[in-house]
């Protein structure tokens, strides 16, 4: 077999092309990754988000089965205040209220007081950083990876035709699924894992997704899309109940959840694709 042999001089010449059109030849400058859970191909359920009509009535979304064929791997834990200082500190995300602090404690907190915004940016720039490919989950790789802990939402059958009572409704049940939960922001791994071995999920840290808000309505058999409406500028954030939250909200308790009872706090962890 013949050798190949590359001159010099075309080596500084690919490298310098490199170098002007963008490539990245550089390795990556984090190293150190956090720690992820796979979840493993299999069957599982999805409650889909945002409002569903059957001839103008409200229903509840359509309980769909599924059977995913490839693994999922998602963060363990939350984003947390030192992670995001460090985007901060390489001027990629913008500062939060809530500072990392100086004890290893608050560094260990989740962050938040974060929009869709700040989440997706620290997202393409931990990206950038790893040489990997970092999102926000969607609503369904959300349910799909807490399992148990996602709480479901049934539409009350009296109260279907009545909007009022819907919201009434609602925001009791909303009320009841936080009784009892810890309202201070506790340190990462406070709430304890699921089945699959990721930590908080469902506790007071609820996490953007990237859903947009939907109407959906439904065909005669009342199970597929007949129309779909989506609109982009509120999120879904998933948590003790489902939160749909303006994306340049930071803190949703003072104002910008856009339906339903707000959040405790909002933060977020990453899927990563191979």
């Amino acid at each position: 077999m013949r050798s190949l042999t590359v001159p010099l001089s075309a080596l500084v010449l690919t490298a310098s092309v490199a170098a002007i059109i963008g490539w990245n030849i550089s390795a990556p400058a984090i190293t150190d990754l956090p720690e992820t859970v796979v979840v493993e191909p299999g069957p599982y359920t999805y409650r889909p988000a945002g409002n569903y009509r059957y001839y103008g009535k409200l229903v509840e979304a359509p309980l769909e089965q599924h059977d995913a064929e490839t693994p999922l791997e998602i963060m363990k834990f939350q984003v947390s205040r030192a992670e995001y200082a460090a985007c901060v500190a390489d001027g990629a995300c913008k500062a939060s209220e809530v500072s990392q602090g100086g004890s290893p404690t608050s560094a260990e907190m989740p962050q938040t007081e974060v929009n869709w915004y700040d989440a997706t940016a620290y997202a393409a720039w931990f990206s950038r950083q790893t040489g990997l490919d970092w999102r926000l989950p969607d609503d369904r790789e959300w349910q799909r990876a807490a399992a148990e802990r996602f709480v479901e939402e049934a539409i009350v059958e009296e109260a279907k035709d009545d909007p009022a009572q819907r919201w009434l409704e609602a925001y009791a049940r909303n009320v009841a699924a936080r009784e009892g939960v810890e309202t201070d922001l506790k340190p990462r791994g406070a709430f304890g894992e699921n089945s699959h071995g990721l930590s908080d999920l469902s506790g007071n840290v609820w996490e953007w997704t990237n859903t947009c808000v939907a109407n959906t309505d439904l065909t005669a058999d009342g199970v597929k899309p007949l129309a779909k409406q989506e609109y982009c500028g509120a999120h879904i954030a998933e948590g003790k109940h489902r939160a749909i939250v303006i994306d340049l909200v930071r803190n949703p308790k003072v104002g910008g959840c856009a339906a339903g009872l707000p959040a405790d706090y909002v933060g977020f962890r990453l899927v990563l694709v191979r």
